[in-house]
């Protein structure tokens, strides 16, 4: 806030204001009803319940059972190329990627190369 009035020197009231927005800005945003147009900020697309944009159970077990056949193990592969194979397949390009950060979590896959790459470890 100092900036807005061209100041050098930040005052406790600068201090205290943002703060003031800070929370203000963040209960609305907590607050807002993401039915809303306009309203949370991360409504997954117009018409779209919030539970339809949600990988089902299902969608995830099949991408994972996709995703194990086609990492042989200790093979090393380019993410973005296994995640376009399995489009082309049909599978959800977000199912594929949240399958893999499962599958990473869980230890099967590790990621290298600034998670570029892919190694099925077992």
């Amino acid at each position: 806030l100092a900036k807005m009035r061209l100041d050098t020197r930040v005052q406790g009231q600068d201090i205290a204001e943002a703060l003031r927005l800070f929370r203000v800005s963040t209960m609305n945003a907590n607050s807002a009803d993401p039915s809303q147009a306009g309203g949370g900020g991360s409504d997954p697309a117009p018409g779209v319940s919030m539970s339809a944009s949600l990988p089902s159970r299902d969608e995830l077990v099949r991408a994972e059972t996709f995703l194990r056949s086609r990492l042989a193990i200790g093979a090393v592969l380019n993410r973005q190329r296994v995640v376009e194979e399995a489009a082309a397949q049909g599978y959800g390009g977000m199912v594929v990627a949240r399958a893999l950060s499962i599958m990473v979590s869980r230890g099967e896959v590790q990621e290298r190369n600034q998670s570029r790459m892919i190694k099925r470890v077992r």
